[in-house]
């Protein structure tokens, strides 16, 4: 990943995280051809589709799986919060095997493994786990998370090697899109899965089918990662550095910020997050499949935008893509506060779907333009345990206050009834989001050459769409929605 031009970090310590530098690794027989690299980003994609499959039938129902565990708010803020910290704070782990191992094949395997076989213990709680099945629930996914974050550095260091850099945010964007049918296909039929036991009263055998789904696509999953070719892995003693190296010098460098950026986010997220799912299922009363196309209608958005949002990274940058998208961010929870109406709920829903995809993929993309490749492993650890710090904060926020939050607000003798106290987070959300994104966002620099964003060519550009481009992008959502459509309306009158 080379690029015309660095900029400087603050001295020349190991956090130069710049990536104009090429790795310190040296030709031996093992350097894939270029046949073998295209073969490699195409099980890259097909690993994406099986893992949505295991995200959208099995992680998107944890939520409400714990809630029909009967969990509490607390623990439905403690679900969301411990299993990612712990999980984060074992990458470190994998970093210290990778620098060892040097094969990032074994690591990512590993962790693969060990998220398909925790879907046993999940799909096991109802029927063994009776006493305390939130505890068990929180323990089954502290070891999903575990083995996830342990493939990740690893993962994030291989993909780094094997995707062109000018070519980024073209491939992930259609990875991406590949992703979001198989999350889109996977949650609907978990949805339908789920409201065919509710109606039979077999609710627990309902998930068992679900997170059984999830266990075969994740080893499914696994295959693909298995026939990935996997260049040589060098890294030099200079590269290596300590978490408190990284908060003492680092955080001064552009990834630096970037990172206290989104582990702000984060916890500015997480504190109104984690209770998306029962303020749907408790407070609005939502069946399972009134939640399964709430939750999809997400995935539909991703779908429709994210070649869109490749290309835009591609062309002016992941910074203006993080500025853009960053800045509306705080809109989403203030529409929450507008409306139960299940269908406007659905259009709150894309319009996330559309900020969210933009603002992940130029968040994943902006790691591997700012940090070089003998580094990246370890600096996707730094990254992911900031997250998870903000996580467990936001979300450990969040739980602590919902208790003492009213359902009525009281200004003066003005009195607003509130559907659920929940929408007292949402707006304490989108507050931190705005100052968030306004503190930080201005700080981050682009680390690559790219054209300069104009606001006007932009908005002429969405509005002078060619008709066959409209066509196409109208003719996919009018299918979408009918298939929609059809099948709520067949389902209700059953």
């Amino acid at each position: 990943m080379l690029y015309s031009q660095q900029f400087p970090e603050v001295g020349n310590t190991v956090y130069d995280v710049s990536s104009s530098s090429a790795p310190r690794s040296t030709p031996d027989h093992r350097v894939p051809s270029e046949p073998q690299i295209r073969q490699s980003l195409l099980f890259s994609k097909r690993d994406g589709v099986w893992a949505s499959v295991m995200s959208g039938i099995g992680e998107s129902y944890l939520g409400a799986f714990a809630i029909f565990l009967k969990a509490t708010n607390p623990q439905i803020a403690m679900l969301a919060a411990f299993p990612q910290w712990l999980g984060a704070s074992f990458q470190f782990v994998s970093v210290w095997l990778l620098h060892r191992l040097k094969n990032r094949k074994a690591l990512i395997l590993t962790g693969v493994f060990g998220q398909a076989l925790s879907w046993l213990f999940v799909l096991a709680i109802p029927f063994v786990f009776t006493e305390g099945p939130v505890w068990w629930l929180i323990g089954a996914v502290t070891v999903y998370f575990m083995a996830g974050h342990f493939a990740n550095p690893a993962w994030n260091s291989l993909m780094g090697d094997l995707v062109d850099s000018n070519r980024r945010g073209r491939y992930f964007g259609r990875r991406n899109r590949a992703m979001s049918v198989a999350a889109f296909a996977a949650l609907c039929a978990g949805g339908v899965i789920l409201h065919r036991a509710e109606q039979m009263g077999r609710v627990a055998l309902g998930f068992a089918i679900l997170f059984s789904v999830a266990l075969l696509a994740r080893f499914a999953s696994a295959y693909y990662v298995s026939r990935m070719a996997e260049p040589p892995y060098t890294a030099a003693a200079e590269d290596r550095f300590s978490l408190w190296q990284f908060l003492r010098d680092g955080r001064h460098s552009n990834f630096g910020r970037f990172v206290a950026y989104i582990a702000f986010i984060h916890f500015a997220v997480q504190v109104s997050g984690p209770f998306i799912a029962p303020y749907l299922l408790r407070d609005l009363h939502f069946t399972y499949l009134e939640f399964m196309f709430a939750t999809a209608a997400t995935v539909v958005a991703q779908f429709l935008i994210l070649p869109g949002w490749g290309r835009f990274c591609d062309r002016f940058g992941n910074k203006q893509v993080l500025r853009l998208t960053g800045l509306l961010l705080p809109v989403i929870p203030l529409l929450w506060l507008c409306t139960t109406n299940f269908y406007a709920i659905l259009g709150i829903q894309m319009f996330a779907g559309v900020i969210w995809s933009g603002f992940s993929l130029a968040m994943g993309n902006f790691i591997f333009d700012t940090v070089k490749p003998p580094k990246r492993a370890q600096c996707v650890a730094v990254y992911n345990t900031s997250n998870a710090v903000g996580t467990v904060l936001g979300a450990s926020l969040g739980g602590l206050l919902i208790p003492w939050l009213p359902n009525v607000v009281r200004l003066g003798a003005l009195h607003v009834p509130l559907v659920s106290n929940i929408q007292i987070l949402f707006l304490l959300s989108a507050a931190l989001r705005l100052a968030v994104s306004i503190r930080f966002l201005p700080r981050i620099r682009e680390v690559r050459p790219v054209l300069p964003f104009l606001a006007r060519e932009l908005t002429v550009k969405f509005l002078i769409i060619s008709r066959e481009t409209g066509a196409r992008v109208f003719g996919k959502i009018g299918r979408m929605v009918t298939v929609w459509v059809l099948v709520f309306v067949g389902v209700r009158r059953d």
